[in-house]
């Protein structure tokens, strides 16, 4: 029972990353297909148990904010830093900021 148990369990989060994964390929390619450049502020950064951002920018008059992860981090950027990013233009809510494979 508990086999099947620990299964189940490990096919679920299976799913769920390849879900993930699909997901950022699509947002990946609507970036690169028409994509333009801008700049936000580091509003939360966080290593530990995994690296999460979470970024607040401008683009034309409206506000958007982006909660992603994070892969590298060569210039030691924290909290109130600024933050180069990508976004596709037909979808401004899609970007992929300098710290993550892709850029």
């Amino acid at each position: 029972m508990f086999t099947l148990f620990v299964i189940g369990w490990g096919t679920v989060l299976f799913l769920i990353n390849q879900n993930a994964e699909r997901k950022k390929a699509i947002n990946l390619a609507l970036i690169n297909s028409k994509d333009g450049y801008g700049k936000g502020i580091i509003m939360k950064k966080r290593s530990y148990k995994g690296h999460s951002i979470t970024v607040k920018y401008k683009i034309g008059n409206d506000m958007y904010q982006y909660e992603g992860g994070w892969d590298h981090n060569p210039d030691n950027l924290q909290e109130g830093d600024s933050i180069r990013f990508r976004y596709a233009v037909d979808t401004p809510a899609i970007i992929i900021t300098e710290l993550e494979d892709g850029y």
